[in-house]
């Protein structure tokens, strides 16, 4: 095996990713520091850029997550876009997201997305897209900076915190 590089010279955006995400095509996304995100084709010979231009809520990708209806959700510092291959979809405070910074999307069993933050917990998505839940410390939550969201094969839900651990949501 041996290292191939990618970088702005190659077709990226720019040389600072943050994020990594494989959809099911076999294209790879990389979500970029204030550049939006860049998708290499299948065949690793091209890049496709989506950028506020194109239509996505902010550049500072933090997080790439493809959903089990194939679209994807890109997670920044304003808020969360939702591709569906040809348009966004963007959900905000505005629209009940907790809080707009979001570093880590998970979506659970039951079709749920939840979105983290270092703020104020996390906020849960229902499958159809309308309404939002949110879980602090007051609802169990170790505290409420949450850096990262995951499921395990029991289905229960795990929530890395900075500065306190993690919690489990059974």
């Amino acid at each position: 095996k041996s290292f191939a590089r990618f970088t702005k010279k190659e077709g990226l955006i720019n040389d600072i990713v943050r994020t990594i995400n494989e959809d099911r095509a076999g294209n790879i996304w990389f979500g970029h520091l204030d550049g939006g995100a860049s998708k290499l084709s299948q065949d690793g010979t091209s890049f496709t850029h989506f950028t506020e231009q194109e239509g996505l809520s902010n550049g500072d990708i933090r997080s790439i997550l493809e959903d089990k209806s194939g679209n994807l959700w890109f997670g920044t510092y304003v808020g969360v876009s939702k591709f569906n291959g040809k348009s966004f979809t963007h959900f905000t405070e505005k629209e009940g997201l907790g809080n707009n910074y979001v570093i880590s999307i998970f979506e659970d069993n039951s079709g749920n997305l939840w979105f983290s933050n270092p703020h104020s917990g996390v906020s849960r998505l229902s499958p159809d897209w309308k309404s939002f839940a949110h879980f602090t410390k007051n609802e169990g939550l170790i505290n409420d900076i949450v850096r990262t969201v995951k499921g395990d094969k029991a289905g229960n839900i795990w929530f890395g915190h900075l500065d306190g651990g993690a919690s489990k949501l059974s």
